[in-house]
């Protein structure tokens, strides 16, 4: 209760307020396509999960590249001008998408146009953490990633089950309305946020610069789990909607109720828990969070209707809380002023292969295995990771494993 009472609303520069409403609008309107766009491909223009999988596969990893190019842009060529970059060309994807659907556009052509949105997401996407990381001391990071993520799903808590409305009625009008939230997130950028640094003298690009990040052996670490549980969690988008829909036989509208558990959870839930958590070692925090990723997936295999998915989403997004802003927090602790978009975009990098991996594993899965068995295998593969998190912590200095950087 005095926990309660003492909460106030945190004191930040105003770009951070501008970033949490433009996220919270932008991944509304996300939220409305990304779960829905698998179920389309494999229930109206008849593509086998393999392939579903394959798409997601191919354009997360594009993504993941991007993840670094946007990174390394941010260092080199500023912030601002990466963001406006990459939601430009968002908009466009999803005007095409749009397009795609209306015109039955063959398999090829879908996923050409899902990398170029991944392409556009990998750019922007680490900036806000980034600026964030610029504008925040050292000590404020947890508790500022926390609100960022707050602003991102309270988006996500409304838009799925727009989209699974939406999908009933046009798919094709799901992604234009997609194109006009990214075109108010863009204008929201234009007009209020502004560069947070000065950017690193216009030099080339060389091997050399690539080798500074392996030679860092905490991070390299750090940044292989980040890609494994990645993996694991990536199961929650295209795999559980094609199993809930497929497998289960619950419609579009409780799927997108399934999504909206999980963005409600973060909006309501997000700040206590970091509030919480913030006194243990960041790596202690990842562990817990992904040893619940294991118990919330594993659950799926004995789930046979709407509310045992909804208990296992509950589970899940408990590990979500826990785990993702102490992984944000500790790739800012891990890296320096120089280096902090090259380390933001690299962890986005491994994040995003995880994203792209992990669904076309959970498709060729599902296509050979009974679902019993695809999610008895994601559970296990989450406690392993878990596991994992003991050696991490004997790497990782101990002044850079709380929630801030020690002095």
């Amino acid at each position: 209760m005095s926990m309660i009472q003492n909460l106030k609303l945190p004191a930040y520069d105003r770009r951070l307020w501008i970033l949490f409403f433009g996220m919270a609008l932008n991944q509304f309107g996300m939220s409305i396509v990304m779960p829905f766009i698998s179920i389309y491909l494999y229930y109206y223009q008849g593509v086998s999960a393999g392939l579903v999988g394959f798409a997601m596969f191919a354009s997360s990893f594009v993504g993941a590249i991007f993840q670094f190019v946007g990174g390394e842009m941010c260092d080199r060529m500023g912030r601002r001008f990466t963001f406006i970059l990459g939601l430009s060309i968002l908009i466009t994807s999803f005007l095409l998408l749009g397009w795609a659907v209306g015109a039955k556009a063959h398999y090829g052509l879908y996923l050409l146009i899902l990398c170029m949105t991944r392409v556009a997401t990998g750019l922007f996407r680490p900036i806000p953490n980034i600026i964030a990381t610029d504008l925040v001391p050292p000590q404020k990071r947890l508790e500022a990633f926390s609100l960022l993520r707050i602003g991102q799903n309270a988006g996500f808590a409304l838009g799925p089950m727009v989209g699974g409305v939406m999908a009933m009625l046009s798919y094709s009008s799901m992604f234009y309305f997609t194109a006009v939230t990214s075109t108010i997130y863009l204008l929201l950028v234009i007009f209020f946020i502004s560069d947070t640094r000065t950017c690193i003298p216009a030099r080339r690009f060389t091997l050399k610069d690539l080798r500074r990040i392996p030679d860092d052996r905490p991070f390299m670490v750090f940044s292989i789990l980040v890609f494994l549980v990645s993996v694991v969690y990536s199961q929650m988008y295209s795999p559980l909607s094609v199993y809930s829909k497929g497998f289960v036989g619950i419609p579009e509208v409780e799927i997108g109720m399934l999504f909206a558990i999980n963005g409600i959870m973060v909006v309501v839930a997000q700040y206590f828990v970091t509030r919480l958590t913030d006194r243990y070692r960041l790596t202690l925090s990842m562990a817990l969070g992904v040893t619940l990723y294991a118990l919330g997936f594993g659950l799926v295999a004995f789930s046979h209707n709407f509310l045992m998915l909804a208990l296992c989403i509950f589970i899940v997004t408990l590990g979500e809380l826990t785990y993702m802003p102490p992984q944000t927090t500790l790739t800012a602790n891990l890296s320096t002023e120089e280096n902090r978009g090259r380390y933001q975009g690299f962890s986005g990098l491994t994040s995003t292969l995880g994203f792209a991996v992990g669904p076309l594993l959970g498709g060729v899965l599902l296509d050979h295995l009974p679902g019993m068995y695809v999610w008895l295998i994601v559970g296990t593969a989450g406690l392993g990771c878990a596991l994992s998190f003991i050696y991490l912590r004997k790497l990782v200095p101990h002044n850079k494993n709380g929630s801030y950087v020690l002095k």
